[in-house]
């Protein structure tokens, strides 16, 4: 496969092949575990890649076209997990909302982060979304939401804004340097850009997921590449959050580290007994709360 000529964040052509996936493995996982045919989101193709740019560190997927379509979100949006209501960046995004006279939501689902907003803030804020059911749901609701690419909007009300959040979006687009972009023209200058991501720095870089791959994510983010988007965008960053381990993902967590341990020749790790032991642990001293779960957050101001 032939690799691109530059860095979708960046614009780097210093780029290195880490791995490379065969798609019926990925196909038969989401079969197993979802429940779901994903064989036409891949468009006939057997393999694709995972690469690394040397510049600014972003790992990302190619070709694009790997990319999951409306359907596949569609399809995932029917899981209750799937569209959370409550976030913990949204949480940490309500602090940093307390100046702000307007803002939007990049990717809001159903709409539920931009209806909080308006009740806990009183502040005017609208949505933008591409999967046509989750905005009839969240219009159903009351919320206000454009079904619209987000450069469109860009081009259409540019300036408009004092506040662009983003939660667990940008890992999904395949050109995140033009999202980024855009989401800067929908700021005025002193304006607050709000991203979470997955962090690909916690315990997901010892996954396999077939949610952090394609057709699902098409790039991985750590406090490295986020802390560069000062150096090609109009940004500062003003702070750094990490997320304490979720309940939800306690099992996860455990399973990733015991994982790697056994294949480090500590084979007692992966024993369910012993598993099952550390899970509880965890959970009843509060070490959870100590621990760097699956995301993590980054406020710029707009220059």
């Amino acid at each position: 496969m032939t690799a691109p000529t530059v860095c979708p964040l960046c614009g780097s052509s210093a780029l290195h092949l880490e791995h490379s996936f065969a798609v019926d493995w990925i196909v038969d996982k989401w079969t197993r575990q979802l429940g779901m045919d994903v064989s036409k989101e891949f468009h006939g193709m057997s393999r694709f890649d995972l690469l690394g740019c040397e510049s600014c560190t972003l790992r990302f997927f190619r070709p694009d076209s790997v990319a999951g379509s409306p359907e596949l979100y569609e399809k995932l949006g029917k899981f209750e997990w799937y569209y959370m209501k409550r976030k913990w960046e949204h949480d940490i995004a309500l602090e940093d909302l307390s100046t702000c006279k307007n803002g939007i939501e990049v990717g809001c689902g159903f709409g539920d982060f931009v209806a909080r907003v308006a009740k806990e803030k009183a502040i005017p804020f609208e949505g933008c979304e591409q999967n046509p059911s989750a905005v009839q749901i969240a219009r159903a609701n009351g919320v206000a939401v454009h079904l619209e690419d987000l450069e469109d909007l860009a081009n259409s009300r540019r300036s408009a804004y004092d506040a662009v959040c983003s939660f667990q979006v940008l890992e999904h687009v395949t050109r995140p340097g033009d999202f980024v972009a855009a989401s800067c023209s929908l700021l005025r200058p002193g304006g607050k850009l709000m991203l979470g991501l997955p962090n690909a720095a916690s315990f997901l870089r010892h996954q396999h997921s077939i949610l952090d791959m394609p057709p699902h994510h098409m790039s991985r983010w750590t406090a490295k590449v986020l802390e560069r988007l000062q150096e090609w965008f109009p940004l500062r960053l003003m702070r750094v959050a990490y997320e304490p381990l979720a309940d939800y993902h306690v099992e996860g967590y455990v399973e990733a580290y015991t994982r790697l341990f056994g294949d480090r020749g500590l084979r007692i790790m992966m024993a369910p007994a012993v598993r099952s032991r550390i899970i509880r642990l965890i959970r009843k001293s509060g070490l959870q709360k100590r621990l760097r779960g699956h995301s993590i957050y980054a406020c710029y101001l707009r220059t």
